[in-house]
């Protein structure tokens, strides 16, 4: 047997045969070319506008999530800043595809150096870069085959572009060496109720070395192994069981939440981005939105929309969740996420520049005429709608927003915790706050100064990291002193056992993908609220993620039952 180890992404076990995703892309040399100017300037922008065309293709038939990744790497390929910087390599005589490699090179590392957003989209245009080579060349790209049995699937890393037309129903797991746990891959995985390992490093050599064979995936613990033993093969189908079992269990539920076995309700909300995850929501027992994106509607504008337009769209989001709390985040935009009809100086690093609540320097209108459009929808619907606003740092910006939604007639208003200083800040925000909710993803990226779309600093971006568990008990018991609630509306409530542990912190909701909601409710209604306390203080006891994760397991009994 070979045993490697990675990161769980997404829930589940797997063991079958596999499929490694070959990606063997035409390499160019610096060569001159021996073609025109005219000519290799016109396939490469032929090229360009296929891929293009090919990825809104694949966007329509998406929706969600993984439609939303796609739409802005449409963008991305399409964006004559690319095939300007390559037209300047192929002035200087070198062909349409060695131009195209050095022109993506720039623009990758403009992104790296940027961090957040940005740095996200890296992967992105390797992606595009490798699509349109394949193109020039006349070659088809390497996709993923439809599979006559269900297979493990193995990659060096996974684009949303690859998946987009995957069959789910085929795919028993995917395992990639790249990527995070808040990478696309893991969310597309989550979305898709596959069970994932990521950030596997020598995964794709051990498939290579052992092509033919079995492999076994236990998205529990990272592990995945390669001519799995009959003792492992036992253990994965008992894992196997206990998931279907699962979910056929009833799970305990009152008006006020998904209950634990002491009587404690615990809401459990989704995340959700356009119209089409309201029915999912709905479908899945969403006690209600924890998070309710809005850069969507911003997206592919040269001007923002309009008061009547997003009055239109609010109006319509929260129809669905007549009775049930809503919490509608303000545009996260600015230098790190950029809109056309929003102009900002060159930064030297747009992830710590301009961004969320601090586009209002300048462009307080868009988030005034936000504020009253989600007030006029608030209105015209019977959800109970509270408002929140991201990239808050200080006490004084937190209670400006709140202050500002009262304008509106908006009666609950809170912000996100997603900037370290505002840990620190928790008494005084929390005092001046309705709610708040902590963006775990973010604010577990800028604590350990690690991108999260990078591979080799993925265990930093592991939501199990101590300090992150840390920051979370500090804010959840700074809301608990002043009567305020806090959620957590990051990728670790989508996580079952994390979930149960952010719970036994002190956060009195969560909100988490609607792929994972089932799973997270399972997991909190199998438990007490004192065995999730005690799973909670010996995970932010212990000195590194693994360790946080086992030893909290410990008091989680009822997860290896449950097979999570």
């Amino acid at each position: 047997m070979t045993t490697l180890s990675g990161i769980p992404a997404s829930s589940g076990a797997a063991v079958g045969p596999f499929f490694l995703l070959n990606t063997n892309i035409p390499v160019p040399t610096g060569q001159p070319s021996h073609q025109s100017f005219e000519a290799e300037g016109h396939a490469l922008n032929l090229a360009i506008k296929n891929v293009g065309l090919d990825l809104e293709a694949r966007a329509a038939r998406t929706t969600g999530e993984l439609q939303e990744i796609l739409l802005a790497t449409a963008e991305i390929a399409t964006d004559p800043a690319i095939a300007e910087e390559a037209a300047g390599f192929i002035a200087s005589g070198h062909t349409a595809s060695y131009a195209m490699v050095k022109a993506t090179e720039v623009f990758q590392e403009l992104l790296a150096a940027s961090g957040g957003y940005l740095a996200e989209r890296v992967s992105d245009v390797a992606n595009i870069r490798d699509r349109v080579l394949c193109e020039i060349a006349g070659i088809a790209y390497p996709e993923i085959p439809h599979f006559d049995v269900p297979t493990v699937l193995i990659a060096q890393d996974l684009s949303p572009a690859d998946t987009a037309d995957l069959e789910t129903d085929k795919i028993l797991a995917i395992v990639t060496a790249g990527g995070g746990p808040t990478s696309h891959t893991a969310i597309i995985a989550r979305s898709n109720g596959i069970a994932a390992v990521v950030a596997c490093p020598g995964v794709v050599e051990a498939a290579q070395a052992n092509a033919g064979s079995t492999v076994a995936v236990d998205a529990t613990n990272g592990q995945i192994t390669f001519n799995p033993d009959l003792a492992l093969k036992a253990q994965i189908a008992s894992t196997i069981e206990k998931i279907k079992a699962r979910k056929s269990r009833v799970i305990a539920r009152s008006a006020d939440g998904y209950v634990t076995t002491d009587g404690t309700a615990v809401p459990i909300y989704a995340n959700i981005g356009r119209l089409e995850d309201t029915v999912a929501a709905v479908a899945a027992g969403a006690d209600g939105v924890g998070l309710l994106r809005t850069e969507l509607l911003y997206l592919d504008r040269n001007d923002a929309p309009t008061l009547q337009e997003q009055t239109a769209i609010y109006t319509e989001l929260f129809q669905p969740f007549a009775g049930q709390k809503v919490v509608i985040r303000t545009i996260d935009a600015g230098a790190d996420k950029p809109m056309a009809f929003i102009n900002f100086d060159h930064e030297p690093n747009p992830a710590l520049g301009v961004r969320g609540y601090r586009t209002i320097f300048g462009h307080e209108h868009l988030l005034r005429t936000q504020l009253e459009a989600i007030a006029n929808a608030s209105k015209a619907t019977k959800a109970q709608v509270w408002v929140m606003a991201p990239m808050i740092t200080l006490p004084g910006e937190a209670a400006a927003f709140v202050s500002m939604a009262r304008e509106y007639g908006l009666t609950k208003a809170g912000v996100m915790i997603e900037v370290p200083a505002a840990i620190f800040h928790a008494d005084e925000i929390t005092k001046v706050c309705d709610f708040v909710s902590i963006g775990t993803n973010d604010l577990g990226q800028y604590l350990h100064a690690a991108d999260r779309e990078s591979a080799p600093l993925a265990g930093f971006n592991d939501p199990w990291q101590p300090a992150l568990l840390r920051a979370v008990h500090q804010v959840a018991q700074a809301g608990v002193k002043n009567n305020t609630p806090v959620g957590v509306c990051g990728e670790a409530a989508s996580d079952a056992a994390l979930a149960s542990v952010l719970i036994g912190l002190g956060v009195s909701s969560l909100s988490c993908s609607v792929a994972t909601l089932t799973d997270v409710a399972q997991a909190i209604t199998a438990h007490s609220l004192q065995q999730l306390v005690l799973a909670g203080n010996t995970a932010i006891a212990a000195k590194t993620a693994q360790d946080a994760k086992n030893s909290a397991r410990l008091h989680l009994s009822e997860l290896v039952n449950l097979g999570l």
